[in-house]
């Protein structure tokens, strides 16, 4: 899932590179103002954070439900659970010694 979102970041930079060189280009050429030119990078910007937004909220809808089908009731109490576990084992190490077994 990680890979997924850095590769969509990724790609979603390297396209707006190439964007604002295009439009630079065509800037140059007197095919486009200045202003023109801004204003398409900021709608091409908004709309790109728009769809970064839902992809992230439909990353984290599917993470929820999965967390859910595990008895998990949000990644926060998970993190401050698995910190708590971590304390206690550092306090007092045989605690790794009543985990559950493969048998």
């Amino acid at each position: 899932m990680k890979k997924i979102i850095y590769t969509t970041l990724g790609v979603a930079s390297v396209a707006n590179e190439k964007f604002k060189e295009l439009l630079e280009d065509l800037i140059q050429n007197n095919q486009f103002t200045e202003d023109e030119g801004k204003r398409i990078v900021d709608g091409f910007l908004f709309d790109l954070r728009q769809q970064l937004d839902l992809v992230q909220g439909n990353v984290q809808s599917k993470l929820d439900d999965i967390m859910k089908k595990f008895g998990i009731s949000d990644y926060y109490s998970l993190k401050q659970e698995f910190e708590n576990y971590v304390q206690d084992v550092k306090s007092n190490p045989t605690l790794l010694l009543k985990l559950p077994s493969k048998k």
